[in-house]
């Protein structure tokens, strides 16, 4: 009997306990402690709502790699290079037939498949959903010859292989290395051509 009256008093106190601990709630301390972690958060997050600059960035990027697959399909089916200047100082690129050094158009454009005008892609103001957007200047091509280094210009050559193309030496080079850099708002998206097999990729998109 008396280990029953025991263990019910336990039980009750328990209870008892649990109730006192519910109905007190969360302390002041722990109510602005939660406060201050979603302010940090919300300083945090906010910035980067409604701006949609990261979607932005992402789909040029993926215009971009689908505009360089054309160009290297193009030089493959039709046996002749075909060229992708950037200038990122008029916030655009453009796919060329052929080069030469006059401008303002260095050459002869492709046509656009769909567009059947001049394939050339631009960002900036002027550009429906890419108003924001920027061909940034570390947009750069080298050669595996220190004489074609920070080219603006890559071809694809009859079988697909890039090299970098020199306007003042009108000659080509084999592709060393080099990327596209699209900037939108705080997003930076990078695209690299690869060297001899001219695979493309994308990088993870970063904030700058």
């Amino acid at each position: 009997m008396y280990a029953c009256n025991t263990i019910s008093s336990r039980s009750r106190a328990f209870s008892a306990g649990r109730r006192a601990a519910f109905a007190g709630g969360f302390t002041l301390v722990e109510v602005l402690a939660v406060v201050v972690i979603m302010g940090i958060a919300a300083a945090i997050a906010i910035p980067f709502m409604g701006t949609r600059d990261d979607l932005r960035v992402t789909a040029a990027a993926r215009n971009l790699v689908a505009d360089l697959i054309y160009a290297q399909n193009t030089a493959i089916t039709t046996g002749s290079a075909v060229y992708v200047r950037f200038d990122s100082t008029n916030n655009k690129y453009t796919l060329l037939s052929a080069t030469n050094g006059v401008a303002p158009s260095y050459g002869t454009a492709l046509k656009h498949p769909i567009r059947q005008d001049d394939y050339v892609t631009r960002f900036g103001p002027s550009t429906k959903g890419y108003e924001n957007l920027v061909l940034d200047a570390g947009t750069k091509f080298s050669g595996s010859d220190s004489n074609y280094a920070n080219e603006i210009t890559i071809v694809f050559d009859e079988i697909g292989a890039p090299y970098v193309w020199d306007y003042t030496l009108n000659q080509r080079n084999d592709l060393a290395s080099g990327q596209v850099v699209l900037k939108c708002g705080v997003f930076v998206q990078k695209v690299a051509v690869s060297p001899a097999t001219g695979e493309i990729s994308v990088s993870a998109l970063t904030t700058q």
